[in-house]
């Protein structure tokens, strides 16, 4: 099983600066995962956290994949040797600043093993400017126990994070 958890915190120039930032990195970028039980699949779950709604955690995103796909949001995905994953970054999308380019083998990740990228991004719009901090969770194993993301550090991390200001 592979279980993916993307974790969206989305503020805007409100929230950048002291004293709500700190309030910003004290948010949690996982959760509990509850893969269903179901084996031998892909579970992607996506989280949101965002300025607007108060950083209330919502689940916005809930799919179970009979096979592993090849890419979840901006994560590319392939098989590796005896049961683990490569994990790659397709880089930074949706117009969001500044730049990143793919990295097409950026983690791996092995059966009992779960590892965390990390991106953010500025985003700029006729609406105005907002901000995002993603965090992918990606765990594999037969099962993946609900507080895995929860439990430690994570095996491997890459860390993709700039200076947006």
């Amino acid at each position: 099983m592979l279980a993916v958890q993307i974790v969206v915190i989305r503020w805007t120039k409100a929230t950048r600066g002291a004293p709500r930032s700190l309030e910003r990195a004290a948010l949690p970028r996982a959760f509990p995962f509850d893969g269903g039980g179901a084996a031998g699949v892909c579970v992607v779950q996506q989280h949101r956290l965002a300025e607007d709604d108060g950083f209330a955690p919502k689940l916005v995103r809930e799919e179970v994949h009979p096979d592993v796909p090849r890419v979840v949001d901006d994560l590319r995905i392939a098989p590796d040797t005896e049961g683990a994953f490569r994990v790659g970054f397709f880089g930074t999308r949706h117009g969001g600043q500044p730049k990143r380019r793919m990295i097409r083998e950026a983690l791996q990740v092995a059966p009992g093993e779960w590892v965390r990228l990390v991106v953010n991004a500025r985003h700029t719009s006729y609406a105005g400017q907002h901000y995002t901090e993603t965090v992918y969770n990606i765990a594999c194993g037969e099962p993946v126990p609900a507080d895995r993301f929860l439990r430690g550090l994570p095996d491997h991390e890459l860390d993709l994070q700039a200076h947006l200001f």
